[in-house]
């Protein structure tokens, strides 16, 4: 009974290190010495104590030998192995490690099933990154390839300055607006002047703008931080009723009245489930756990607003909690919803404590959001070439026009400060095509398979698949969220910068990526590089349709807390045009380097990774 138990245990402890190493990315090397130690453990057990060599003893000493090799080498195949026999010697020893007496027959049983359970989770998990191979070894670039920027040649920061004044004196440029549209035909007017094509892809689609919001509680105005997008609209008398204190999703009690709920911001994210780290350069710290906090709230915390429309809900006000009164302000969030035909504001933790209030004293109030509506709405995506030697192969570069504030989106600017730059160099190997696409801020009618690119991508097959004579999209560049400096709540809950610039994400394709990505900014002056792989079927930003359609691909995405700021002054204190001058230089080094190497070189994307990332 006493060995039985033992062998269980032991094998219980094999599976448990199989399935932590499988599941916590970035922490194979410490299960590797666990393990080590482990079976170094029952190799002396089994020579000093029990004196023989059973078949177990060599499954044992298989597994030690692809630990060691594992710590030396850090190659999947190994890891693989590793974790392999670890399921052997685990199984072997729950299920064949001798029998019990009858007495303890259902006793066994339940174990047994217990046992076979965590045995079937490991070997999924196991299958799956022999799917995913979820660890890639290092990638150096020949010493030959290099890739130098004529700084003389570049835009200057001056000039970008100018561009990005030129682009905030649109406005807001939320999909289809005004303002949107006539960036789009600045962008186009100053491709032209270059003397390129502009090849366009139009679209209509049903628009929503808020005009004006607001609440009143006893003829006492409060403060409404920004309004709920595409949520619905009043008339300009607005709506009144009883306020009702409830929560998201139970609104039984606010019918023919106005819901009063509360969305806790995420403070500290359990980023492992959303991002994980290939490495790192000037970031010592890895992933912030409160970065893009906001986004990632109202992504996944709803406040369930189609729940409210069927119970009759007059309309919904969503009070922040967790957040500063100026972090909350004018925030464009949620912006992937669809139009939910119920009007919503969000208003800030100060006054949501007046609202709050009022709706547990049974006070009635006031919401006005007066909103335009255009069915039919245009807008369009456009691209440009610059031909390259091989007719056959392509780089795609790609952002959004679309946006809020200064630094969303200003990656088109950067991109015209990449086009003005290579027409002055020689030509290309292959042909560079400038994407600039719509439809990042209405996602639900643009997002074809991830983001927007993808529709841009569905519409044009023959710039990337390579299929019937096609062009075949060998690497990709995505620019994004160019100059950002940080801003966070510190401990006191005050908003303000910290000092440093936006960690500056960037997703990368697969091993080949990272290493350009890498040697493109390691002569930089002001970097904080976290290179990320898409994780869990999710990636930031527009570079993830060019991943999901197998392209190797190189996604710089900053994602500051006021990414999503619509604010008058477009955020124009958080910007730094000489951070966004160096950020243009390291993509133009990349995209040279991409261009010399060889296909076979460049290799496909990986694929996504799963369970826990890497986040330091």
């Amino acid at each position: 009974m006493r060995n039985k138990l033992y062998g269980e245990l032991s094998g219980i402890v094999f599976l448990i290190l199989a399935l932590g190493a499988s599941v916590l990315i970035g922490k194979e090397m410490l299960f590797a010495v666990l393990a080590i130690i482990m079976l170094l453990a029952q190799l002396g057990i089994h020579t000093f104590l029990l004196k023989k060599r059973t078949k177990l003893f060599w499954v044992y000493a298989a597994a030690l030998a692809a630990e060691i090799l594992l710590l030396v080498t850090n190659e999947f195949w190994i890891f693989a192995l590793g974790i392999l026999l670890l399921l052997v010697a685990g199984v072997w020893n729950v299920f064949f490690a001798g029998e019990v007496r009858k007495s303890g027959k259902v006793f066994l049983v339940v174990r047994r099933v217990l046992y076979g359970i965590v045995t079937l989770v490991a070997s999924v998990v196991w299958i799956i990154n022999l799917y995913v191979q979820p660890i890639t070894g290092p990638v150096t670039l020949p010493a030959e390839l290099t890739a130098e920027i004529n700084h003389d040649q570049l835009d200057s920061p001056t000039t970008m300055l100018e561009n990005i004044e030129k682009m905030n004196s649109f406005g807001s440029r939320t999909t289809g607006s005004d303002g949107h549209n006539q960036f789009i035909t600045w962008l186009q007017q100053q491709v032209t002047d270059m003397g390129l094509t502009v090849y366009r892809d139009k679209y209509t689609f049903d628009r929503w703008e808020e005009k004006r919001s607001s609440v009143t509680i006893d003829n006492e105005d409060i403060h409404v931080s920004s309004a709920f997008p595409y949520s619905g609209e009043t008339d300009s008398n607005g709506v009144t009723g009883e306020f009702v204190y409830t929560k998201p999703g139970e609104y039984e009690e606010a019918k023919d009245k106005i819901a009063v709920v509360e969305i806790k911001n995420f403070k500290k994210f359990p980023m492992a489930l959303v991002m994980n780290i290939r490495g790192k350069f000037g970031a010592p710290g890895g992933i912030p756990s409160d970065e893009g906090d906001l986004v990632l709230t109202t992504a996944l915390k709803h406040a369930k607003l189609d729940e409210a429309k069927e119970q009759g809900v007059k309309a919904v006000i969503i009070v922040w909690d967790g957040v500063s009164d100026d972090k909350a302000e004018k925030q464009y969030l949620p912006f992937t919803e669809h139009y939910f035909g119920i009007p919503a504001v969000w208003v800030n933790k100060t006054e949501g404590h007046k609202v709050i209030n009022a709706a547990k004293a049974h006070k009635a109030g006031t919401v006005i959001l007066e909103a335009e509506k255009q069915e039919h709405a245009p807008t369009e995506s456009f691209y440009v070439t610059i031909e390259g030697k091989n007719k056959k192969e392509s780089i795609i570069v790609n952002t959004h026009t679309d946006g809020v504030n200064v630094v969303e989106e200003n990656g088109a600017i950067g991109m015209l400060s990449m086009i003005r730059y290579l027409q002055q160099q020689e030509q290309p190997e292959r042909t560079l095509i400038f994407t600039f696409v719509t439809g990042h801020f209405r996602l639900p009618e643009f997002k074809g398979t991830s983001q927007a690119t993808s529709t841009w991508l569905q519409a044009h097959p023959e710039l990337w698949d390579g299929k019937d004579g096609h062009l075949k999209a060998v690497a990709g560049l995505t620019v994004e969220h160019l100059g950002g400096l940080e801003w966070k709540d510190n401990a006191s809950g005050q908003y303000g910068p910290t000092g440093a610039i936006s960690t500056e994400f960037t997703y990368a394709g697969n091993e080949i990526m990272e290493a350009i990505w890498m040697k493109a900014v390691e002569d930089r002056k002001n970097t904080r590089t976290v290179m990320l792989r898409g994780h869990n079927n999710f990636q930031f930003g527009e570079s993830q349709p060019l991943f999901n359609a197998g392209i190797p691909m190189i996604g710089l995405i900053p994602i500051p807390d006021y990414l999503l700021v619509d604010s008058a002054d477009r955020e124009m204190d958080k910007f730094d045009v000489n951070l966004m001058h160096e950020q243009v230089g390291s993509l133009l080094r990349a995209l040279q380097l991409m261009d010399g190497i060889e296909t076979t070189e460049l290799g496909m994307a990986d694929r996504y990774s799963f369970f826990l990332g890497r986040t330091k």
